[in-house]
């Protein structure tokens, strides 16, 4: 734990004064959206603790670490992408309002919000995302890295592919179903009875939609991490 501290202490430190935000949007607007960023940062953050664990596991060949790890990676790592769908929270903010045209003119125009609030708002989203997106992708790769080196590169890339289809029916159950990563052992026949009875053709579109998400995420996160250094030019 010590080691993942100091070496993730950027990471834990920026939570950390995320949700020192959180707490001041939440005493200037009273409203409960700011408690739930800052739950939701924190969640997306365990998926890179899990991650660290089966990583240490697969390097010794602990197999049974790694399962246990990695059920708990896969499980809660559909949360460092569920927060894109909470900039769904602005959409009662009119950040901009058209005003129409004139009887006799066609020609109309936009008039951008002054308040600080909404677009504070959108900021502290945004930030929480991008986040929350980082640690999770980061998450991703060191667990494609462990079994590129202990399996195979082709294995790695499978793996990816069908965490990203995983996680979008994750993402899916979370918003639209309401349930939590801890359901799976808590409910998990209403889960899975919800699941069931949920699916229909906007569901595999979108969970299609956030798996390619994912994928395309985690090609740019890998182009911008394997980019060589001034060292190394």
């Amino acid at each position: 734990m010590v080691k993942l501290i100091e070496r993730y202490n950027g990471q834990l430190s920026f939570m950390i004064v995320y949700w020192f935000i959180c707490l001041v949007m939440f005493l200037r607007t009273f409203s409960f959206l700011y408690i739930m960023l800052a739950w939701n940062v924190f969640l997306a953050m365990l998926p890179l603790l899990f991650a660290v664990k089966v990583r240490y596991a697969i390097e010794r060949g602990i197999f049974g670490q790694t399962v246990f790890w990695a059920i708990f990676w896969l499980l809660f790592f559909p949360n460092s992408v569920y927060m894109i769908t909470d900039f769904i929270h602005i959409s009662n903010d009119k950040l901009l309002r058209i005003i129409e045209a004139d009887r006799y003119s066609q020609v109309g125009d936009v008039m951008y919000s002054t308040d600080i609030a909404a677009w504070a708002k959108l900021l502290v989203i945004g930030i929480g995302f991008l986040f929350a997106i980082l640690v999770g992708l980061e998450s991703l790769y060191l667990i494609e890295q462990g079994i590129k080196n202990k399996v195979s590169k082709l294995f790695s890339r499978l793996g990816i592919l069908m965490v990203a289809l995983l996680s979008g029916v994750g993402v899916y159950i979370g918003r639209f179903l309401r349930f939590n990563s801890w359901d799976v052992f808590l409910k998990p026949f209403h889960l899975l009875d919800q699941l069931c009875t949920g699916v229909d053709a906007f569901a595999v579109q979108f969970v299609a939609a956030f798996a390619v998400f994912i994928i395309v995420c985690y090609s740019l996160y890998r182009a911008f991490r394997s980019k060589p250094t001034a060292e190394t030019i």
